[in-house]
């Protein structure tokens, strides 16, 4: 059985040159915490969460930053080499770059991820 080893970020078409260890993070939106009481567990609450794509692009002559800022209200897809997708919805562009020895952190926002 394989296991996931890379993922291909892809916006308007056009996959990334994204580098190892991308991320997808707060996938469903919600998150659970335990309630502890005198008594023992008390159950959970729940809290909303935005998701989200970190990853590192290999910055180049044909990269534009105003392009990635630009990046509103799109689909982007973070596919894994095992076969699963999740896309990113209505997602944006953070615009906390990062850029150092050709190498760009970007972060993408959206609302909603579901698996495809």
């Amino acid at each position: 059985m394989q296991v996931t080893g890379r993922v291909f970020i892809t916006v308007k078409g056009q996959r990334l040159r994204s580098k190892e260890g991308a991320k997808l993070r707060n996938f469903g939106e919600v998150e659970r915490t335990g309630v502890e009481a005198d008594t023992g567990v008390a159950g959970y609450k729940e809290a909303t969460r935005i998701p989200e794509i970190e990853c590192t692009l290999i910055h180049a002559s044909d990269t534009s930053l105003s392009d990635l800022l630009n990046i509103k209200s799109e689909n982007i897809s973070f596919d894994t080499d095992t076969g699963r997708s999740y896309v990113l919805r209505g997602a944006w562009c953070t615009g906390a770059f990062e850029l150092a020895s050709g190498e760009l952190n970007v972060k993408f926002q959206g609302m909603k991820c579901e698996e495809a």
